[in-house]
């Protein structure tokens, strides 16, 4: 049979033939392994992020107290939707470029005014319940830009992460204040009129390296440390003031000081323990 099936195909046709089988065989054992590296729940659904996906960075510590108090019988209280430790009320994510590969995102945008009316007596007036407002105004900022590169090693739910990335922020405060009841030789006090801290700025240039838990399907507890250079400068800051000098309103300004941190050193990200949520 074997001498007859080479008698009746050519040698080069043989050849074509045994290329296609290789050929074939070689792409079902690539999709075959590609397929088992998918990790999957029992149910078929798959545990870690993929190409394309975002991550939103959480505190992980008060869902972690919930469930140990589950089971040592102390009192317990529903955890609560945290922003991540080490940046407070700053949004912190991820943005899958690759399976392997991510973008760190950290915002935030914080304005707010302050306004505070204090009803005082109107000087020199004989009616008690002749009232005038003594006013402050409180006007701060808080912005916060940080970008970095992540990138994950292993296939299993544990997995490394490493990356850098840079952060940037600036905080702003300024307080001003209106009197009802003006300066006079009745009314000889001295008071604030502004007080203007100076603006502080962060910088840091950074390098980490963590481990990630996949607990469930696209939600996972990470931990990290870090290295590298931290700058946080403090301005010098003003206090204005007013008093009655016999004659005239005087106006007294003060300088505050100023501070500066700078350090190159490692750290653990202030102790966080994040939870991760991908979708």
């Amino acid at each position: 049979m074997r001498n007859c099936f080479q008698l009746l195909v050519p040698y080069p046709f043989k050849i074509k033939i045994m290329k296609k089988i290789f050929l074939v065989s070689f792409v079902a054992l690539s999709v075959s392994v590609s397929a088992q590296d998918v990790l999957k729940t029992k149910s078929g659904k798959p545990i870690l992020p993929a190409k394309n996906g975002f991550a939103l960075t959480i505190d992980a510590v008060p869902f972690i107290n919930f469930t140990g108090n589950l089971f040592n019988g102390s009192s317990n209280i529903a955890p609560e939707f945290l922003f991540a430790q080490k940046h407070p009320m700053t949004l912190s994510g991820l943005y899958l470029k690759e399976n392997d590969l991510a973008y760190r995102l950290k915002v935030r945008l914080g304005f707010s005014s302050l306004k505070n009316d204090t009803m005082v007596a109107k000087n020199g007036s004989t009616n008690p319940n002749e009232l005038v407002t003594d006013e402050s105004i409180q006007k701060t900022s808080a912005v916060t830009f940080g970008f970095g590169i992540q990138k994950w090693r292993g296939e299993g739910r544990v997995r490394a992460y490493y990356g850098g990335e840079i952060l940037y922020g600036v905080k702003t405060d300024k307080t001003t204040f209106t009197y009802g009841n003006d300066l006079s030789n009745e009314n000889q006090v001295t008071r604030n009129t502004l007080y203007k801290p100076g603006n502080s700025i962060e910088f840091s240039l950074r390098g980490f390296l963590g481990i990630e838990y996949f607990f469930a399907p696209k939600m996972s507890i990470s931990g990290e440390f870090g290295w590298g250079p931290s700058v946080e400068s403090r301005k010098a800051g003003e206090l204005v003031r007013e008093k009655w000098n016999g004659g005239a309103v005087e106006q007294i300004k003060t300088t505050t000081g100023k501070a500066s941190l700078f350090s190159i050193d490692n750290d653990n990200n202030g102790g966080a323990l994040n939870l991760n949520i991908y979708f």
